[in-house]
């Protein structure tokens, strides 16, 4: 009876989602996983669901700025800065794919609206302004990005997801402290 109950609510809140027009890309991921889960009678895969999602998101974000600021950079250092970013989380985001498809993870084939946001934001701006934006955005990302590996490293309900997480938190930490040093750099010529 739980689990009729459970489905059903998973359904109508899928049903909300679609029906208020959400279009947020990460949110109908995680809703998705979530309800395969819970259909195979899996409970509490909520926060793992979520962290795939955006993790997925997250590295299109990255990719995306990337392909940008190597056209657009005006500083050297960034567009190198964008050149090792855009292979890490190519590969990132391949070896993530393969853990979902493993696990059974749904991940979003375009980024989230706050990562589509962020994307429009920093291209809407060129020259120095653009170098700023983006490399000062890396930094807020990267410091949300390893405390949320670090979470499911930590947390994880899956294990291909834990380790997942594990594995990329050194390389993540690195690229951490490379914006960081850009971003101080920059700020102080």
């Amino acid at each position: 009876m739980r689990g009729i109950i459970r489905n059903g609510f998973v359904a109508l809140t899928l049903l909300l989602i679609t029906a208020c027009g959400n279009d947020d890309s990460i949110e109908q991921a995680t809703a998705q996983s979530v309800e395969q889960f819970e259909a195979a009678g899996v409970e509490g895969m909520e926060n793992d669901a979520l962290f795939a999602a955006e993790a997925a998101s997250g590295s299109m974000l990255e990719v995306q700025l990337g392909e940008v600021a190597l056209e657009r950079a005006v500083s050297p250092e960034v567009k190198e800065l964008a050149e090792e970013l855009v292979q890490a989380n190519q590969q990132l985001l391949g070896e993530l794919r393969e853990v979902a498809d493993e696990s059974q993870f749904v991940l979003p084939s375009t980024m989230g609206e706050r990562h589509n946001e962020i994307y429009q934001e920093i291209t809407a701006k060129t020259g120095l302004a653009f170098d700023l934006a983006y490399v000062n955005r890396l930094v807020r990302e990267h410091q949300d990005l390893v405390e949320r590996y670090e979470d499911i490293a930590k947390n994880g309900k899956v294990l291909a997801l834990q380790q997942y997480a594990s594995k990329q938190l050194p390389l993540l930490r690195q690229h951490q402290q490379l914006v960081e040093e850009l971003e101080d750099t920059i700020d102080n010529p």
